[in-house]
């Protein structure tokens, strides 16, 4: 927590104020606001995707946990396209996707940016797929489209950019971080 914002992660909810959400004058994350407030909670009912918000306490006994930032995670895999082979289990290396857990949207409040929320959330994440899904389902990699303006951002985080003429010309690249290197450290 960065001193100065008093906020707690917790799963998304119905409980939560979400209408006061902004992500800045910047038109190319208007849909990271969007999805927030119209689609994530359909999305975490239908079981296609869960979201956990970064929430301020409640100003008044009335009020509701106000959002500053969010992460949506979900399913996915990799296809690592020959150029990150597992040493640790060969045999897997015959498969041309890997078993992944999809950062599909993260993004914090434009009032906020700076203070810390979003490696919070990051953190979280990457404990929850390392910690949890990794030990329970068989999980290999933590996995994002990143924009270009977040490449940075998760390079901080131990991504890496899948490294193939094609990803590099993406408008979103895949990044991947490979939960079992965590380990290793």
């Amino acid at each position: 927590m960065q001193p100065g914002v008093d906020y707690s992660i917790e799963k998304l909810s119905s409980a939560h104020q979400l209408s006061k959400f902004s992500i800045g004058p910047d038109p190319s994350l208007r849909a990271l606001k969007t999805f927030l407030q119209h689609h994530a909670l359909n999305y975490q009912t239908a079981n296609v995707a869960v979201s956990y918000v970064a929430v301020l306490p409640p100003t008044t006994t009335a009020s509701r946990p106000q959002v500053v930032g969010y992460v949506t995670l979900t399913c996915s895999e990799v296809d690592l396209k020959d150029t990150y082979l597992l040493d640790d289990c060969e045999h897997a290396n015959r498969y041309s996707c890997m078993p992944a857990l999809k950062i599909a949207r993260l993004a914090s409040h434009s009032q906020y940016a700076g203070k810390g929320i979003g490696k919070a959330l990051m953190d979280l994440t990457v404990a929850l797929a390392a910690d949890h899904i990794g030990n329970s389902v068989g999980c290999r990699f933590l996995i994002t489209d990143a924009k270009a303006s977040a490449i940075r951002f998760y390079e901080a985080q131990g991504f890496t950019l899948l490294d193939t003429e094609e990803n590099r010309n993406r408008t979103e690249p895949v990044m991947f971080l490979d939960l079992n290197k965590l380990h290793a450290k």
